[in-house]
């Protein structure tokens, strides 16, 4: 009986122990503005790229204007000459690397530092959220966010998850439960006896067969037997599902990085680890931390965040050859050119119906045409060579005679309409039967048959076109042929001869910028490695090696880097990575040796480069 009674004083005794014991901790982090560390992992830190953090215990002297006060030491006595000597413990210095310089690979940055939760931060009431960021050119981006909670405060929590269970269960699912049952089933065994039946009887009765003499429906009966002020509670419980489970659990949504339970006053670190895309012009990544202790869901200290540390990235990308490259290229003195249009001349006439739609879409595009051959300042314009040309139907003869008299209605049209500037150089010619278009059509037609089109590329049409035409007649295709095929064979085509201003030679070598190879250089600095290689692979010099490498083909690049005749000291040190890369490492040493002797610059870079920062250490 004692026990029983002890046992929740005794309960009730420990849980204020705990809380003022949490208020104090509390309060001394306030005092002390206690802070998480973020630092780069020890492992690389060096002298000159850390930060020295002492304490204040370990200043000797302390200055109050011009006075200056004694410092006073413990003393021991020394065993073998008992003398008293001056004795004291200096509080050892924590070296923390504030930068580190990383290689962006592939398109991507791995960095990777260490957050440490000091012992005074954890407390077993509280829950200590972290939220990481990182900033990427002129964005920033939330890493997964760090817990670390404290034992009470999951028990808690725990707690709260089953009383939202308990809510998320009390909210109805099945429609039926919304419906009193017993009611409804009195009304329809006394009004609706045949649906009443559907308990034990699925036979189908249709909504129109149980309407009553009344004209109730079923939808109005299950209307007027519904609990609708249950209906409203419900949906009021599923539109506040999300905020109770915030309220009850006092969690987070999403993804956690580290979700870990600290019983109390221990010091929690952290290896973390983020792979981020890189970006053209990437340099510089920085990353801080904010957050704060939580006690039942509630803020209770914020973090200062005041610990930041920056990565510096070095991407290959950034050693490629942006010199313009030029490419020899054979200039005709003769230039050529071509417009064929399709113009709607009546059936064996060579009138031309100017205002019909097609013929202004095409005569307009003829136009169009000459004035961009023609405009042109370089080119001057020896002649315009106007040529009709006539379907298969009818003799040779007079297609011939048909062809020659639609190609003057051309010339006179396009005459007119260049105010007759043109006239001069506007020529005209005729194809009586446009032959050679028809071949080219039939031969992916899938409406001629295979038979016929053997048939038909046997046919003499040049010496006999007549008799081949008439071979053509008896085919089974030949009505497709007359209605589909022999329209397109009426075509008017304008074909432009002119020759370069100023140009006496024939032919003249002369030089012009690379497009397609600056857009492979343009590729690379963009990280576009793939694209890159794409481009630049087939010049085999500098930067397609080094597209190469950055797509991580090694042996392709060292291949190219072989056969190069001129090797600076870029083109050593992308050796020196390749050979890195492959496991070669002394090769790879003797290399990047010789690549400083040439470029001493070149071990500031090395040291950026993880391939070849192990070789700098001697230096």
């Amino acid at each position: 009986m004692y026990s029983e009674v002890v046992r929740p004083f005794a309960v009730a005794v420990l849980a204020l122990l705990v809380s003022c014991t949490a208020s104090r901790q509390l309060a001394q982090l306030g005092r002390e503005g206690a802070d998480v560390g973020v630092s780069i992992p020890a492992v690389c830190e060096t002298e000159d790229k850390a930060k020295e953090e002492k304490s204040e215990e370990a200043i000797l002297e302390n200055t109050s204007g011009n006075d200056r006060e004694p410092f006073i030491m413990n003393a021991l006595k020394d065993p073998e000459t008992g003398e008293m000597v001056a004795s004291d413990v200096i509080d050892a210095s924590k070296v923390v690397a504030r930068f580190r310089n990383v290689a962006e690979r592939n398109g991507r940055v791995t960095i990777e530092f260490d957050i440490t939760v000091p012992s005074s931060m954890v407390s077993s009431k509280w829950q200590l959220r972290l939220f990481p960021a990182a900033g990427v050119l002129d964005e920033t981006f939330s890493l997964d966010p760090i817990l670390v909670t404290g034992s009470r405060y999951r028990s808690r929590q725990i707690r709260g998850y089953e009383r939202y269970r308990e809510f998320i269960s009390s909210i109805i699912r099945d429609s039926s439960g919304f419906v009193m049952q017993k009611p409804l089933e009195i009304f329809l065994e006394r009004n609706y006896p045949r649906v009443y039946a559907m308990k034990n009887d699925t036979s189908f009765v249709s909504d129109l067969e149980a309407e009553d003499i009344f004209g109730v429906t079923q939808k109005e009966v299950l209307d007027h037997y519904t609990r609708h002020g249950l209906v409203k509670r419900n949906r009021r419980r599923e539109e506040k599902s999300g905020i109770m489970l915030e309220k009850l659990t006092g969690g987070l949504k999403g993804r956690i990085r580290l979700d870990t339970v600290i019983s109390s006053g221990t010091e929690v670190c952290y290896r973390y680890v983020q792979t981020l895309d890189s970006r053209p012009g990437l340099r510089k990544i920085p990353v801080w931390l904010s957050g704060g202790v939580y006690e039942d869901g509630e803020l209770v200290y914020g973090i200062p965040g005041r610990n930041a540390i920056d990565f510096y990235v070095s991407s290959l990308s950034s050693l490629a050859d942006s010199a313009v490259r030029y490419r020899s290229v054979i200039v005709e003195r003769s230039v050529y050119g071509y417009v064929n249009a399709m113009l709607d001349f009546g059936k064996g006439s060579a009138l031309l119906d100017t205002l019909s739609g097609s013929n202004v879409t095409e005569l307009a595009r003829m136009r169009a045409g000459m004035e961009s051959m023609l405009g042109n300042s370089d080119y001057e314009a020896d002649s315009v060579v106007v040529t009709a040309s006539c379907s298969l139907e009818g003799s040779y003869a007079y297609n011939s005679s048909l062809a020659e008299r639609r190609a003057a209605a051309v010339v006179k049209i396009l005459s007119e309409g260049s105010g007759g500037e043109c006239t001069k150089i506007l020529r005209q010619a005729c194809r009586p039967e446009n032959w050679e278009r028809f071949f080219a059509v039939i031969e992916d037609d899938p409406s001629v048959s295979e038979e016929s089109r053997t048939l038909i590329r046997s046919l003499p049409y040049k010496e006999r076109p007549d008799s081949s035409e008439k071979v053509l007649q008896g085919l089974p295709e030949y009505r497709y042929l007359k209605e589909k095929v022999y329209p397109g064979l009426r075509t008017v085509r304008l074909d432009f001869y002119m020759h370069r201003k100023g140009m006496v030679k024939d032919t003249l070598c002369t030089s012009e910028i690379d497009s397609a190879y600056m857009r492979g250089v343009a590729a690379l600095r963009n990280l576009d490695y793939s694209r890159a290689v794409e481009l630049l692979g087939s010049y085999r010099d500098y930067n397609a090696a080094l597209a190469y490498l950055s797509s991580g083909y090694d042996a392709k690049a060292l291949e190219i880097i072989a056969s190069l005749k001129h090797v600076p000291a870029r083109v050593l040190y992308l050796k020196a990575i390749a050979l890195s890369r492959l496991g070669m490492e002394e090769e790879a040493s003797e290399v990047f040796e010789k690549c400083i002797v040439m470029d001493p610059s070149m071990l500031h870079r090395g040291r950026l480069d993880p391939e070849i920062q192990k070789f700098t250490l001697k230096h």
